[in-house]
């Protein structure tokens, strides 16, 4: 890598190899299933829909977070923790109570996160959302790794790199860089 005048060579690393796709295409944002599936060979589609060309590539989801029988079961819990929460309170047991409450406040936030707010089903570990948090440390990792080499090309590209499901190389304008990938 070369930038100002300052040479040096890093070990070949996805992340280094995401940055050169994103620093190719400056200014154009690109879906992180679209860097995962140019690192992996998987042909991406025609117009470039975000992350269509990774459909039968086996980056599929990891189904509902809770299935039926789960949240069913959760269900049940809560109820039963109900009836013991208004006991222990109708006792006067402060410990008994609170620790109810802690299990009902832990199995209400697991069915919220399993459930979106239609009622619909979430699923767990969409391609999307590994690709998001695959390709962001990947690129993380490329960064350090390049200031350590030249702090002022890991300074640029820290503030015009941006990460997340959508990455981009988004230079300023007025300091045109001009690369060669």
């Amino acid at each position: 890598m070369a930038f100002e005048g300052e040479a040096f060579r890093l070990k070949d690393a996805k992340g280094l190899r995401y940055l050169a796709r994103l620093l190719a295409l400056p200014g154009r944002e690109i879906h992180a299933l679209d860097l995962v599936g140019v690192e992996e060979g998987v042909a991406l589609s025609p117009g470039g829909s975000p992350g269509r060309g990774l459909e039968g590539s086996g980056l599929g989801d990891a189904g509902e977070i809770l299935d039926d029988r789960a949240k069913a079961a959760y269900r049940i819990k809560l109820k039963d923790l109900e009836e013991d929460l208004v006991e222990a309170e109708g006792f006067g047991d402060i410990e008994r109570a609170a620790k109810a409450k802690e299990e009902i406040d832990f199995l209400t936030q697991e069915l919220a996160a399993a459930v979106g707010l239609s009622g619909k089903d979430r699923v767990a570990a969409s391609a999307a959302e590994r690709a998001r948090v695959n390709v962001t440390r990947a690129i993380k990792a490329a960064l350090v790794r390049v200031r350590e080499h030249s702090p002022t090309l890991g300074k640029h590209l820290q503030v015009t790199v941006r990460t997340g499901t959508f990455c981009s190389y988004t230079p300023d304008p007025r300091l045109p860089v001009s690369w060669k990938v």
